[in-house]
């Protein structure tokens, strides 16, 4: 039996978009493409994961559902063209038989099966539509998306800004997540919740800005390498910055600020170093005479408020220099 082409025909959201999936087996995330681009832009050899940049050939991003509905098309045709190839082998053998008096064979075909082959849909449209800033190809996630699908461009600037959008958004809804928790959970349980969150609030926004000064740096000066955690450092990043481009942080920030985002960064670094507890080195390198060795750190709604705007100046600043 000679292979079998079956035609398997893909209809678009009412957006005109395409749903995929990630290969990855760690990653599996869900998004969607415009069905022009995927066609027409995208290549056969290359697409990437928005979340996790994986990348594989053009044939291997089908969601579970996809494959499901592939696997269905396929059994009907199977089950159609077995059911045709038997009625057609039992006939012959009847007619051929018709005139021997020593076998009879007679055969009364059953029930015709159709072979089905609707049109793939997909899942209903979503609302975030981003198109890339440097191929223009149109995709559409839920929540975050870091590369784009066709050529793989990493959108610093508005990844980072999204990653500020949620911190800040989860700050303000903190009073409704803690009556959320309070009823599952009980006030002590929901209070400490709610306290870890705000907590890491510090974290998430080091974190959010540390990526986004290093690609800024390497648009700046792409063959420098820095270490890791060099942006984690509010003295050293802005040296690094002030001796390649003449400005440093203190060019967008006042000298308080300056010291009370160094501060808030230190914060964070004992909050996840040293869970939260206040040492000799905390105090040296925050210049926060209020607090003792031994005792821990409060951080409030209002100190995370604070962070957000000084890393939303400095970024103001910083992109400006780089070429986003």
């Amino acid at each position: 039996m000679s292979d079998i082409s079956i035609p398997v025909e893909f209809t678009s959201d009412e957006k005109g978009y395409y749903d995929r999936q990630c290969p990855n087996e760690k990653c599996e995330y869900f998004f969607k493409i415009h069905m022009e681009d995927w066609k027409e832009k995208v290549s056969d050899e290359q697409v990437f994961c928005p979340m996790c940049g994986h990348t594989a050939t053009s044939d291997q991003w089908y969601t579970h559902d996809q494959i499901e509905a592939i696997q269905e098309i396929a059994a009907s045709y199977a089950q159609s063209y077995i059911s045709n190839e038997l009625d057609k082998m039992f006939g012959k053998m009847a007619r051929s038989m018709r005139g021997n008096k020593y076998v009879q064979i007679t055969y009364k075909p059953g029930k015709k099966i159709s072979f089905v082959n609707n049109p793939i849909g997909q899942r209903p449209e979503w609302e975030l539509e981003i198109t890339c800033e440097k191929c223009q190809t149109r995709y559409s996630v839920i929540g975050s998306a870091y590369f784009c699908p066709c050529c793989g461009h990493n959108a610093v600037e508005r990844v980072f800004n999204e990653s500020l959008d949620t911190v800040q958004k989860m700050i303000e809804s903190i009073e409704d997540i803690y009556s959320t928790f309070e009823k599952s959970y009980g006030k002590d349980k929901a209070e400490s919740m709610c306290r870890s969150m705000i907590e890491g609030t510090l974290g998430d926004i080091v974190s959010a800005f540390q990526k986004y000064a290093e690609e800024i740096y390497k648009q700046i000066m792409p063959t420098k390498k820095v270490r890791v955690n060099d942006f984690q450092i509010i003295e050293k990043g802005s040296n690094l910055f002030k001796e390649v481009t003449g400005k440093g942080y203190d060019s967008w920030l006042s000298h308080g600020e300056i010291e009370d985002i160094n501060m808030l960064f230190q914060q964070r670094h004992i909050i996840e170093h040293n869970n939260g507890l206040i040492d000799e080195r905390y105090i040296q390198n925050s210049g926060d005479i209020s607090y003792r060795a031994g005792q821990r750190v409060i951080v409030k709604n209002q100190d995370a408020m604070r962070l957000l705007r000084y890393v939303r100046k400095l970024s103001d600043g910083l992109s400006k220099l780089g070429d986003l």
